[in-house]
């Protein structure tokens, strides 16, 4: 059973909001265990390719980053609670600032976005999209996601659900367009 719109009726909601899409230059923040702390792994989206994510379907690549390093630090944490691992566990973690330039992105900070969409703030933060997944199910974030990625959009701006203040970027690299771009500042120091 589909909770919320199917995805054919999300990929003509974001084509009809696609107007209102942004670009996007800014600096933003993403966490990551040293061992993945390069500019190659920290910008394919291969991780969550084959693992999926709150807001990508295993598949799709999508790049992860915040637009603070506190929201970044709070997405590390909550995963490592959720699956509960102590925090001394989860140390030591290398946090890198991402310089990204996109031209087509959907912001879902902006409420009248979210109403043509027909999606709600709490429907997209407020599920435990592990265990929709584990049912069967495709959560509605992901939804959302492979829709975005699926009319070739380069990106969505997102609540965190870790971080009630805060919002991510997601990135999706196959649907890059000419100049825009992402890449990892100060790599030297990686």
């Amino acid at each position: 059973m589909t909770v919320g719109p199917s995805l054919d009726e999300l990929k003509k909601r974001l084509q009809q909001v696609r107007q209102s899409a942004i670009g996007f230059l800014s600096t933003v923040y993403r966490s990551s265990t040293p061992k993945y702390a390069n500019q190659s792994d920290l910008l394919t989206g291969e991780g969550s390719r084959r693992f999926g994510g709150r807001w990508n379907p295993v598949g799709i690549s999508a790049v992860y980053a915040s637009l603070s390093p506190e929201t970044a630090m709070a997405e590390t944490l909550a995963h490592n609670r959720y699956y509960g691992i102590p925090v001394e566990d989860a140390m030591p973690r290398t946090f890198v600032a991402i310089e990204v330039s996109l031209k087509e992105v959907i912001d879902l900070r902006i409420g009248t976005v979210r109403q043509r969409l027909k999606v709600s703030l709490d429907r997209m933060v407020n599920v435990d999209w592990r265990t929709v997944v584990q049912s069967g199910a495709e959560p509605l974030p992901q939804r959302i996601g492979r829709a975005a990625s699926d009319i070739g959009l380069e990106g969505l701006i997102v609540p965190s659900a870790a971080d009630s203040s805060g919002h991510n970027l997601l990135v999706f690299p196959p649907n890059l367009e000419g100049n825009s771009k992402i890449r990892v500042l100060n790599t030297e120091r990686l």
